[in-house]
């Protein structure tokens, strides 16, 4: 006894196209055409045979592709009409040309997006760290002070060059390739200002002889006024140094960094 078959209906399998530029993309680049210079006679009955395919599945169709069909139909009719002698009248594929240029562009950055998601899909980003409060200057310090002392430092550099004379020059060398520790300024400047009413900064650059000395004077000067050791005034458009008078003994370690 044979075993009986029912007959099979055959299935198939339908492209599905995210909106109506997309299948309108997708049957010029299969046609090959220029998407400035669109057949639109051939485009029209292939689009057309798309959509009847998709009512022959029972599928159901949005509306938006329905519109785009009607457009296809109107710039159809349009191009049949006779050709004005004027030449400036708008070619009627001219729109759709331009949404489809758009709509290509915006293609190809989605699946450019897309790629990259994929390749990072599985990274984490750390959370940036908090960053610590700012430091507020010492009570009593005046930070437009501390910019004129170093704008006093760079005329200082400026200057250093012209200053030096020619049998000065074999030592000036050896003490400019020195790199002067800063706790060794800071200790130069205590005993300096030390039993002084007042100290002329400028008298204290002029002693500097390299840039190593007056780059190491200035940051010393930061820590001293950090650590509350000096004060920094203004007399008479002179910056003075003096010691704090209630710190004439030298600083500890704890209250001024001495790195180099």
């Amino acid at each position: 006894m044979n075993a009986s078959h029912e007959p099979q209906t055959p299935s198939f399998k339908l492209e599905v196209f995210e909106g109506p530029l997309d299948l309108l993309l997708s049957l010029i680049e299969k046609n090959k055409v220029d998407i400035f210079d669109i057949p639109i006679a051939l485009i029209l009955e292939q689009y057309m045979e798309y959509l009847d395919a998709m009512r022959a599945l029972d599928m159901e169709i949005a509306s938006e592709f329905i519109v785009c069909a009607a457009e296809l139909m109107l710039i159809k009719s349009r191009m049949l009409l006779p050709k004005s002698s004027s030449d400036d009248e708008e070619d009627p594929r001219a729109a759709l040309s331009a949404a489809l240029v758009e709509y290509r562009r915006a293609k190809a950055a989605a699946t450019k997006l897309a790629e990259l998601y994929e390749k990072h899909a599985g990274r984490y980003t750390r959370e940036p760290d908090a960053l610590p409060p700012s430091a507020e200057p010492p009570a009593g310090l005046d930070v437009s002070l501390v910019s004129r002392a170093f704008a006093r430092i760079l005329e200082r550099k400026r200057e250093l060059p012209r200053l030096v004379l020619r049998s000065e020059r074999t030592l000036e060398k050896l003490l400019a390739g020195r790199t002067v520790p800063v706790a060794e300024r800071i200790l130069w400047l205590m005993r300096r200002l030390y039993g002084e009413p007042g100290t002329d900064f400028d008298d204290l650059l002029y002693e500097c002889r390299s840039r190593s000395e007056l780059v190491a004077t200035f940051l010393a000067l930061l820590e001293l006024l950090r650590a509350q050791r000096v004060r920094l005034c203004n007399e008479d458009g002179e910056l003075l140094l003096t010691l704090d008078t209630t710190h004439r003994s030298r600083p500890t370690s704890d209250e001024i960094s001495t790195d180099s």
